[in-house]
């Protein structure tokens, strides 16, 4: 059974709508991974609010790998444009892409991990108006991570969607969190396409054993708000890469309140 954090969710424990028209892309449950010199997993689960509904999942990952390298995308639709799904799918399509080039080209992989992420970045913004353009329009958040072997890394994020580092048994979040400046949590969230869409970048390092969490904010936000429930369980499951079935369990977590899509993408350095 997935985990409970504080109250559970009583919609949670509903059957699932059945939906007329399924393919594995737009699987409710995914799950998948790998090792090498730095151990990936990833998970994504449609919500609650979706599958309820008997619609897909919003949320989207994908990852390119190298000898020495990972570049991994994350996206979260923003359900209120048409195509939502459609826009995240194709965005981290084309990120890992054109960051993984960019990285497999590079001589100096510390050097040329921002200049992946910005390629994603920009490869990603083309994709989603190519993807969007004859169609009711779409637009989702981003972010995108380039790790090296020997734990360099570096982010670019637009819009809402985060990254966390796990490491001495601390949980981390690298960009500020909502209302951290003082002020009111805005509600609104940055997205690609856009006219030079507002990025936030950030860089750092690895030691052995930590991991690079990026995630959307259905995982996001369940984190920040139970630092005595959430959180040490995170930290348990994580301290080492999961299998890829047990990381998609722990991202269907019972929550009450907590219904919008979650995905995980995790990457360790274990060598």
């Amino acid at each position: 059974q997935p985990p409970t954090f504080g109250r559970p969710s009583p919609a949670s424990t509903a059957p699932a709508r059945l939906r007329p028209r399924v393919t594995s892309e737009a699987a409710a449950y995914r799950a998948d991974g790998g090792d090498g010199p730095l151990a990936v997993r990833a998970a994504s689960v449609a919500g609650v609010r979706h599958r309820l509904a008997g619609a897909a999942g919003e949320d989207a990952y994908a990852w390119q790998a190298g000898d020495d390298w990972v570049l991994a995308a994350v996206a979260d639709g923003v359900s209120a444009t048409g195509a939502a799904a459609l826009a995240s799918a194709s965005a981290v399509g084309a990120a890992s892409a054109a960051g993984g080039d960019v990285l497999m080209q590079a001589r100096e992989l510390g050097k040329r991990a921002a200049a992946a992420c910005r390629a994603a970045v920009g490869a990603a913004d083309r994709a989603v108006r190519d993807a969007t353009r004859s169609g009711p329009g779409g637009a989702t958040t981003l972010v995108v991570a380039a790790v090296t072997g020997e734990g360099e890394w570096s982010l670019l994020r637009v819009g809402d969607s985060t990254a966390f580092v796990l490491g001495s048994g601390a949980w981390t979040e690298v960009f500020p969190a909502p209302g951290d400046g003082g002020g009111v949590a805005e509600t609104a969230t940055a997205a690609i396409p856009a006219d030079g869409p507002a990025t936030e970048g950030a860089t750092g390092r690895l030691e052995m054993g930590e991991a690079l969490f990026l995630v959307t904010d259905g995982v996001a936000g369940p984190l920040r708000d139970g630092p005595e429930t959430v959180v040490p369980a995170f930290v348990s499951a994580l301290a080492a890469p999961p299998a890829p079935l047990a990381l998609a369990l722990l991202a269907d977590f019972s929550r009450q309140g907590c219904h919008d899509d979650r995905t995980v993408v995790g990457i360790w350095r274990t060598t």
